[in-house]
């Protein structure tokens, strides 16, 4: 069986018109913390914002200790390794192009995540060892779990790679850089590997490490599982 085909091109057509007063107001800076609070700030002028948006480098974003954000009358300043992710929402600027030879990464929320992964119709899950030939168009679900915050869903496509390099995903993943996507509502989002606590992809290749555990996931169990002695 072969992975599952969507067209991410199309995938602009999920967006929701929540931000869409917020698009119009100019360049909307959102910050993610890993405490779970959220912190907006608007920059109307098109000129000062698109200065901002050229000084940005999506990869390096978090590379330095701090972003300050300067008011009228305030000053804000978030410490790097305390962010999960900075929104960029505006109405005209494009997307950056996606680092390690990936296509198209975009944001999904929890119910299209569970509907194309086939959380709740496991018989249609794609099985990972089901091997998928090198060049072929590769999609992927991934759910992210953010230190502190609450989980990031993505939809990413690539091309499949050979099996020596099957795991290049899993070391971007882990390289505590920074990979940005494109928002649901519309705009860029930047997001902090460095507070990445953990991942899972669906199907994922058919390759995993030599030390990897063999496991099936337990679904709604809780945290602490009784172990009795044997009888």
């Amino acid at each position: 069986m072969q992975p599952p085909t969507v067209n991410l091109a199309n995938h602009t057509r999920m967006k929701t018109n929540t931000q869409s007063n917020v698009l119009k107001a100019g360049l909307t800076i959102r910050f993610h913390l890993t405490d779970g609070s959220v912190h907006s700030f608007v920059q109307p002028d098109g000129a000062a914002a698109r200065q901002i948006w050229d000084e940005v480098d999506p990869g390096r974003l978090f590379a330095r200790p701090r972003i300050v954000i300067g008011s009228e009358h305030s000053k804000a300043v978030f410490v790097s390794a305390e962010i999960n992710r900075v929104d960029f929402l505006h109405h005209s600027f494009q997307c950056w192009q996606f680092p390690g030879g990936y296509s198209d990464i975009v944001e999904l929320c929890e119910d299209e995540f569970r509907k194309h992964a086939h959380l709740d119709q496991p018989v249609l899950m794609v099985k990972r060892d089901q091997p998928t030939p090198a060049g072929d168009l590769l999609v992927s679900f991934v759910k992210l779990h953010m230190k502190g915050g609450a989980p990031q869903f993505v939809m990413v496509e690539a091309p499949a790679k050979l099996p020596a390099e099957s795991q290049s995903f899993m070391h971007f993943l882990l390289s505590k850089a920074a990979v940005h996507m494109r928002l649901r509502g519309g705009g860029i989002g930047v997001l902090n590997l460095a507070n990445l606590a953990a991942y899972t992809v669906y199907p994922g290749v058919a390759q995993i490490p030599a030390d990897a555990w063999l496991a099936e996931p337990v679904l709604h169990s809780p945290s602490v599982v009784e172990v009795r002695p044997p009888a």
